[in-house]
């Protein structure tokens, strides 16, 4: 058993550690009534197996849009597709339905001594989507916020965040642990949408932060938003006197967040089979290791992309995934449009080429004189020779085999 002191000292550490004092139950249920305030938030306290939590609830029909995005579209999520770009297998086979889409707020950067004030979680009901939002009034009902959360994910069989392997959960898990909890959210299949986000879009905007995801592919600009800069103090204004005005800004931008989460899920498991989005699902299907799809749809991207780089880039990935698809032929095809290409000056595509014509298409003669062509064009400075296979030396040593063979 403690002693006075020493129960002094526990406290004092816990308080440090922003760690809930344990009090008596009805000294719990007396601060309960008296914080009757938080009403105008409107939510309600609920008790939980490890104590009492605040929690506000809304619920969105079937038919709202989250910018453009209706956010029903998420229950049809090609999960079987996301689970290999999110790389968690675990995902396929599961029902959209019962995911939930997690998104925290902190009242600092990391260290254990971050507590998480604000966990927003939504899911489906039929095709309504239903956010609950479990409130911290104050660091002695961090039990009843766990608990509260630790119910809600009972019945779930995925997690979809955004950047949340990287931070909503190791910073959930580090609450419980604290706490003398063993949480189920590692065990549970998590689609972080930041990545296949950033391989699907990569180089159409400027940053992959969420606001900007959201305003480029979703359609939804923030108004009067409250910068994520200004939430720990917000909240620790809130903390401080219980005025309601300090927390609302930080509920509807948590709220947005957790939308997001939802329509950015729904954007892009229909940019995986989008024909009007050819390369993005052409690197869905690249993904998934669907090579022959995303060979023909890296060539359909190619046949309608303005911009020469991309172009290019196209080109070549439909040159790679034919190949990888058995289909030397149309690889073949790639990589000579590749080099009929205007001012095209890279080695790699005679280098790949005349590797198809020698190895698959059994065609040594015209390898052959498809790496003389390349040695001399290299040799005029007419190509840009790399490094490794494509280096002048290493094209001359293939050029001297081909003749000795």
């Amino acid at each position: 058993m403690f002693g006075t002191g020493q129960t002094a000292l526990r406290d004092r550490l816990r308080a440090a550690l922003h760690q809930p004092v344990r009090r008596d139950r009805a000294g719990l249920d007396r601060s309960v009534t008296a914080r009757a305030d938080l009403s105008a938030l409107g939510g309600r306290w609920f008790e939980s197996p490890l104590g009492p939590g605040y929690v506000i609830e809304s619920v969105y029909d079937a038919g709202y849009c989250h910018g453009d995005v209706p956010l029903h579209r998420a229950l049809a999520l090609p999960l079987e597709r996301l689970a290999r770009q999110a790389r968690d297998e675990r995902l396929a086979g599961l029902e959209p339905a019962a995911l939930r889409f997690v998104d925290t707020e902190t009242t600092g950067l990391g260290g254990a001594g971050t507590m998480v004030f604000l966990c927003g979680v939504a899911r489906f009901d039929g095709a309504r989507l239903v956010l609950r939002q479990f409130l911290l009034p104050g660091p002695e009902y961090e039990g009843g916020l766990l608990g509260g959360l630790g119910e809600e994910l009972e019945a779930a069989s995925g997690l979809v965040s955004y950047n949340g392997k990287a931070f909503d959960i190791p910073a959930l898990e580090t609450r419980y642990v604290l706490s003398r909890q063993r949480p189920r959210l590692r065990e549970l299949p998590h689609l972080d949408l930041l990545h296949p986000n950033r391989r699907l879009f990569r180089g159409e905007f400027s940053s992959h932060r969420l606001a900007v995801v959201e305003r480029e592919l979703l359609g939804f600009e923030r108004e009067d938003d409250c910068p994520s800069a200004e939430v720990p103090e917000r909240y620790r204004r809130f903390a401080r006197d219980g005025n309601p005005t300090h927390i609302l800004p930080v509920l509807r931008h948590n709220a947005w967040d957790v939308l997001s989460l939802v329509a950015l899920a729904a954007h892009l498991g229909a940019a995986c089979d989008d024909p009007a989005r050819p390369l993005q699902a052409a690197r869905a299907a690249e993904y998934a290791g669907d090579w022959a799809e995303a060979a023909a749809r890296y060539e359909a991207a190619a046949a309608g992309e303005a911009q020469r780089a991309v172009r290019l880039e196209a080109l070549e990935k439909a040159a790679r995934a034919y190949a990888r698809a058995g289909d030397a032929e149309r690889a073949a095809a790639c990589w000579e449009a590749l080099i009929a290409e205007p001012r095209a000056r890279r080695v790699a595509p005679y280098v790949e080429l005349a590797k198809l014509r020698e190895h698959r298409l059994r065609d040594r003669a015209g390898a052959l004189a498809l790496m003389e062509q390349a040695v001399a064009l290299a040799e005029r400075g007419l190509l840009r020779p790399g490094s490794g296979e494509l280096s002048l030396p290493a094209m001359r040593r293939r050029l001297e085999r081909l003749r000795g063979r």
